[in-house]
């Protein structure tokens, strides 16, 4: 078959393409990235080709803006299907997991055009490959799985960009908001995370979690496993500072004072066991304002990381601090009206599922608040 006549059906019925996008074995990685660079006038289906399968078998659904079929789309899916069912009996092959979907999600797919120009505004990168927006709204969370098998969480709030597919020089994305990542190893080839101020995290394999909401006056990102390099450069791509951080350390960024500081946590080699619907949810209102940070205590760790299990964790945070994050986590504004109540401090940790008011209440318990729901905004003042 000429290449100008190849359509996408007949490259995503090709099961060795399929293997190819999913990243299931070498051999068929070299096969098709050698035929792309041997029929360049073919790239741009072929290209639209892999953000198809990535979306369908990521998603299970077909994007908003479809370009194949009913009936292509269900051969599709059924042959993924077959393969995640054939690598239960080889575990150590499971690229694609059934519960990787995303949930109550906005993304945007591309079609074959770019939806924003990273050159210019956010980083030097891929221009030849198609890119995906995941917007999650305040009130979800998220999760996806990258063309080269990174795991990403992301919390409310959060706009991630990425590639449909990476070159072979090059795996950048961009985050603004809170992502989790467990990054697939490849020694040859780095994780690039772009973020906002000029910062960039680089990796090679490993995880680790980042929070940059633009309206937070800090940047944090805690290294759970492996190694990542933290890198602020100005605006003519010039390194400013670089810090290597090990597992078990949190490097934090100011953007007022454009400083950065690094935070070693105490803690055990365990882990933490995840969240279960049996376990007490618990809030305590911290004494004389304490601004220590308990970083000796072994679940602090996890804590910082406990949003992507669904647990909604206050640490010493001041009260306005904590009306911004369940703002964020429960889709609804929230405002203090009384300045020292938003310097009041607590410690908690709810992780079966409570809604807004019953949070409230239990703060309620610990420090005498009023509240009340106006315009879609919940208005907190101190109870007289």
């Amino acid at each position: 078959m000429e290449p100008t006549k190849l359509e996408i059906v007949d490259f995503i019925l090709n099961e060795s393409f399929q293997r190819y996008v999913l990243n299931k074995n070498q051999e068929d990685t070299n096969y098709w990235e050698e035929w792309l660079a041997e029929n360049q006038g073919s790239a741009t289906v072929f290209h639209e080709a892999k953000s198809l399968i990535t979306f369908i078998a990521t998603r299970k659904t077909l994007p908003k803006h479809r370009t194949i079929s009913d009936e292509v789309f269900e051969k599709l899916l059924s042959q993924i299907e077959a393969e995640e069912n054939s690598e239960k009996e080889e575990p150590v092959r499971r690229v694609i997991s059934p519960f990787w979907y995303v949930a109550a999600t906005v993304i945007v797919l591309v079609g074959l055009s770019f939806l924003f120009d990273i050159h210019n505004i956010f980083y030097t990168g891929p221009r030849n490959s198609q890119n995906l927006e995941v917007i999650v709204p305040k009130g979800q969370r998220s999760q996806v799985l990258l063309p080269d098998g990174t795991k990403v969480w992301l919390n409310a709030g959060t706009n991630f960009k990425y590639p449909s597919s990476f070159l072979k020089n090059s795996r950048e994305v961009y985050l603004e908001g809170e992502a989790f990542f467990s990054v697939s190893h490849n020694r040859n080839l780095p994780f690039l995370v772009h973020l906002k101020n000029n910062l960039t995290i680089k990796v090679l394999g490993t995880e680790f979690n980042v929070k940059c909401y633009a309206e937070d006056r800090k940047v944090e990102t805690t290294l759970i496993k492996g190694s990542i390099v933290f890198t602020q450069r100005d605006y003519n791509n010039k390194v400013l500072k670089e810090i290597n951080l090990v597992p078990k350390e949190k490097v934090t960024y100011d953007k007022i004072g454009q400083k950065m500081t690094v935070t070693r946590f105490n803690t055990s080699d365990s882990v933490a066991a995840e969240p279960s619907s049996n376990m007490a949810s618990k809030l305590v209102k911290v004494k004389n304002n304490d601004n220590k940070e308990a970083l000796d205590n072994s679940d602090h760790l996890n804590d910082l990381t406990s949003w992507k299990d669904d647990a909604l964790v206050f640490d010493n945070d001041s009260f306005e601090d904590i009306a911004v994050k369940m703002g964020r986590w429960f889709g609804i504004p929230i405002t203090i009206k009384d300045d020292n109540l938003k310097q009041e401090r607590f410690t908690g940790k709810f992780i079966n599922k409570e809604n807004v008011y019953q949070i409230l209440d239990i703060i309620n318990r610990s420090e005498p608040i009023q509240y009340t729901k106006k315009n879609n905004v919940i208005i907190i003042s101190r109870h007289k």
